[in-house]
């Protein structure tokens, strides 16, 4: 084999690996929570949940997140906990 394309190979290999390793990792540390913001959902969404947590409804405000975007209860409680954070 030419020292170039072994070089290559060695090179595809490292970083495939690498990319295993940081992609294990991640899903391993179990602390990583994403969601999609409220701000970014449709204008009727957003306000039917500020309304929600304006009653301190939170479980009926995750419930319509949930509706919405079809995310897991732990993303759309965190997306709720931020928007609750962001009106003050």
């Amino acid at each position: 084999m030419h020292p170039i394309a072994r070089l290559v190979v060695i090179i595809a290999v490292v970083a495939v690996v690498f990319w295993l390793v940081t992609r294990f990792r991640d899903s391993a540390r179990g602390d990583k929570v994403s969601f999609r913001p409220v701000e970014d959902l449709p204008l009727e969404v957003q306000q039917s949940i500020d309304l929600a947590l304006s009653h301190d409804r939170k479980a009926t405000a995750v419930k319509l997140y949930r509706q919405a975007t079809r995310a897991p209860a732990e993303a759309a409680k965190a997306a709720i906990d931020v928007r609750e954070w962001k009106r003050g």
